[in-house]
């Protein structure tokens, strides 16, 4: 047999290496082909999750507060340019940050990630060239107002909601997220597959708010005028509807801080002679007391318990709506032992004193209102004064809209609807009854007393010249951490009802550690609430009902033959009008649009004005009802002298030296 030669051993070796590459393809396509497979996909493809755009947050209007919108990351793929300076050069034409390009093309980088988000539209013509990449990103954009802000909430670096609406509704207003295939390229990157997506992401719902831009820009800026002018720690307004439980504005301001929560919902505090308005209705609710019933107040100081409770000025005796329209510690507390403690407790919890009312903000307070058996012995008396209770200003303006409704307590509205992406409504607010906490003719009753505050008590700074104001102030002494209740350090407030007799809003508003020589509630948050009624009136949108208003009359004008006197709400002073005598009360009702002037009081004694500023002074004498002519002569100095006795109207001599 002829041994082989040189040609048949390689065609031989050529023909077993043949056989031996089909039968390793056919091991790696058919034995081991779905391993090498999803070994491949694994290097080649890889899935991410692609989230939704979060739903809008509107106001009441349909005015967006919050909405997401499409922005886009610029990158540069560098080895795809050709003419670099031709490129960078349109990037800054377009306004794009070019600064890192020159240090990626000193380090002889391939791909670069240039700084900032920007408008598609903006920079559409930059998609054309070469090397330049877009990468969508769905960005938050919130509306400028911090009021807003702290209501809304926001989301954190990862997309995460950390507060407010945002937090509370996440679930509604996130959406269904998406799984995304994509691509790598030689280089690495992602470049999306024929088919991407395995389903396209749902957007989120859009949530409208009961809160009025317009109303709640008001409040904003009145609040912080405020708070600078009286060189305040901070302070809350909370404006609602008493009729839906609709929250129209809620603003907030902390002095020298930064917060994120709206602090009218958090920080709870004690409200003082604001609570004396319900125990005034618990009194006439179980026939405890009559509007008219007159008790001795022992010229403003009583001894009780081992304290002393004591008024600002002297009056021997008082009626219930006096001791309302006066604010009179000793009134209230003397009214207010007809009342067993489980009766004072039922009545603030009825009120929603010490429950969260439910609104969707992350952190809200319920407050404090113990059990009476844990009350010390001074409790029954404090409780009454608005003390050793504390309560959110949501929770105080809600109790108030029971007053102003006829004496339904209604749930706090923050949510007015919620839309799904294709337009369905999901949901939509209706007014929530929580319970009836005081019939209609004691609620009316008591708007009443409010009433007679703002017209000729401890509240005439909120008085309007159109439109009858209902409310009550207070003044609570604040505490500290270490020394307790502190002197010179006070909690100033002021609850309105507007119009008194038909209520659109309830406004509170409240003022912590005012500075200077005011700081009772009736002297320097009544105003606040005047001037932001002012501006509801006079803007074009600010949830009035203008028909109801054009209708309106100015209220029931409460005449009296003899005036109280005045408030200290844990021996705080409040602002007043009148003299302290025993009163006898009747209700005239009068017919005319205008507001009436009032009618000559009895007479009344002159405050001392000593130590205020001129300004201050005019108008420490025109809150009682004097007349005030300034001639020369010691600063300050009155005549007749403070003390005296004068009838409303008086020209009273204002000394002043301007040296």
């Amino acid at each position: 047999m002829p041994a082989p030669n040189r040609v048949s051993i390689i065609h031989g070796v050529l023909v077993v290496f043949a056989v031996a590459l089909v039968v390793r393809a056919g091991k790696v396509q058919i034995v081991d082909g779905k391993q090498w497979s999803e070994r491949a996909k694994r290097q080649q493809f890889f899935t991410a999750s692609a989230p939704a755009a979060r739903g809008n947050i509107l106001d009441a209007s349909g005015k967006p507060l919050v909405e997401s919108r499409e922005q886009v990351r610029v990158a540069l793929a560098l080895p795809e340019i050709r003419d670099t300076t031709f490129v960078v050069a349109a990037l800054r034409r377009a306004r794009v940050d070019v600064s890192p390009v020159r240090s990626a093309l000193a380090r002889k980088g391939r791909w670069v990630e240039l700084p900032g988000l920007y408008d598609p539209a903006k920079i559409s013509a930059l998609a054309k060239l070469n090397g330049v990449h877009f990468t969508p990103v769905l960005q938050r954009v919130y509306a400028p107002s911090s009021g807003i802000r702290r209501i809304v909430g926001g989301l954190d670096a990862k997309g995460k909601p950390v507060d407010g609406i945002e937090l509370g509704l996440d679930g509604i207003l996130r959406g269904d997220s998406a799984r995304i295939t994509l691509a790598r390229n030689r280089d690495g990157r992602a470049i999306e597959t024929p088919e991407a997506w395995s389903d396209p992401p749902s957007p989120g719902a859009t949530v409208t708010l009961t809160i009025n831009s317009g109303l709640q820009d008001i409040a904003e800026r009145q609040l912080s005028v405020a708070v600078d002018s009286l060189r305040a720690a901070g302070g809350d307004i909370v404006v609602m509807n008493p009729y839906t439980g609709e929250i129209l504005a809620m603003a907030t301001n902390r002095a020298g801080r930064i917060i994120s929560s709206n602090t009218a919902v958090t920080e709870p505090f004690e409200p003082g002679s604001t609570l004396k308005p319900f125990v005034a209705a618990a009194l006439l609710g179980r026939g405890r007391a009559r509007p008219d019933e007159v008790i001795p107040t022992f010229n403003g100081k009583l001894e009780l318990d081992g304290r002393t409770i004591t008024d600002l000025h002297k009056a021997p005796q008082l009626s219930l709506s006096d001791v309302i329209r006066f604010s009179s510690n000793v009134g209230i507390v003397q009214f207010g032992q007809r009342l067993s403690p489980r009766e004072k407790f039922d009545t603030f919890r009825d009120l929603g004193f010490g429950t969260t009312s439910g609104v969707p903000l992350p952190a809200e307070a319920s407050g404090t209102l113990r059990e009476p058996s844990a009350w010390s012995k001074q409790t029954p008396a404090s409780i009454l004064l608005g003390y050793e209770i504390t309560v959110t200003p949501l929770q105080l303006v809600a109790a108030y809209s029971a007053i102003a409704n006829g004496g339904e307590l209604l749930e706090p509205q923050l949510i007015k609807e919620i839309r799904s992406v294709e337009g369905d409504v999901i949901y939509r607010a209706e007014p929530r009854r929580v319970r009836r906490v005081m019939s209609t003719e004691v609620a009316r009753t008591v708007r009443e007393m409010l009433l007679a505050v703002v017209r000729e008590g401890t509240a005439t700074k909120a008085d309007l010249e159109t439109f009858a104001v209902a409310g009550k102030s207070g003044t609570a002494r604040r505490t500290s951490l270490k020394a307790g209740y502190t002197a010179g350090n006070y909690t100033a407030s002021f609850v309105g009802l507007f119009p008194a007799e038909d209520p659109q809003y309830v406004v509170l508003v409240k003022l912590d550690s005012p500075s200077g020589a005011h700081y009772a509630g009736g002297d320097i948050a009544a105003p606040v609430t005047r001037i932001v009624l002012r501006a509801a009136l006079a803007a074009r949108d600010a949830a009035l009902n203008r028909e109801s208003l054009a209708a309106a009359p100015t209220g029931p004008v409460v005449a009296r033959s003899r005036n109280g006197i005045g408030d200290t709400s844990g021996n705080a002073p409040e602002s007043t009008a009148a003299d302290p005598t025993p009163a006898t009360s009747h209700i005239v009702s009068l017919p005319l649009r205008a507001k009436p002037k009032a009618a000559p009081g009895a007479p009344r004694i002159v405050p001392s004005v000593d130590g205020l500023s001129l300004r201050a002074a005019v108008a420490t004498l025109h809150s009682r009802g004097f007349q005030v002519r300034i001639v020369n002569g010691t600063s300050m100095t009155t005549s007749p002298a403070a003390g005296s006795v004068a009838t409303p109207g008086t020209v009273i001599h204002l000394g002043y030296s301007r040296e």
